[in-house]
């Protein structure tokens, strides 16, 4: 999918916004929201030890090491797709290798559903952006190319 000159830079000027805040702490927000949005998504990570009657703070979260891999690795993985938006070898690469590790593990690809909207939030919450932005418009294109390309190497 192409994305204008446009799309791109607000893409791109929005999650740099967002990353100013630092890898770890978005993507712990990012990765708290998901589990407190979709809670049937935590027995997907029953290796980082949360209950699933736990309540699912940003506090609570950041002193779970593991939380704190997986949440890292969520945001740099954002990072890289962002940066790849116009590079479609390495994008397709990036999206290839996310979905086959998904698939190893056994994640559903509809699980993929309840991400859009939780990084949407994230970056509209921290940006104050309304729900009709250009910018969150911007994203959900790149959320569609994102969610295609990881189900597509799932299968």
């Amino acid at each position: 999918m192409h994305f204008t000159d446009e799309e791109l830079d607000l893409i791109r000027t929005s999650w740099g916004q967002v990353m100013k805040l630092g890898t770890k702490e978005v993507g712990i927000q990012i990765f708290t929201r998901l589990l407190n949005d979709a809670p049937k998504l935590r027995s997907h990570f029953y290796s980082i030890d949360i209950a699933d009657d736990e309540e699912l703070s940003l506090e609570v979260m950041r002193e779970k090491k593991k939380v704190v891999s997986h949440a890292t690795r969520i945001a740099v993985a954002i990072s890289k797709f962002v940066d790849f938006l116009d590079k479609p070898e390495e994008l397709d690469s990036l999206l290839t290798k996310l979905g086959e590790s998904h698939a190893r593990l056994q994640v559903d690809p509809g699980s993929f559903e309840y991400v859009a909207p939780v990084i949407l939030a994230v970056i509209g919450g921290h940006l104050n952006l309304p729900s009709n932005s250009s910018t969150l418009q911007a994203w959900v294109k790149a959320y569609g190319v994102m969610r295609n390309g990881i189900v597509a190497a799932m299968e």
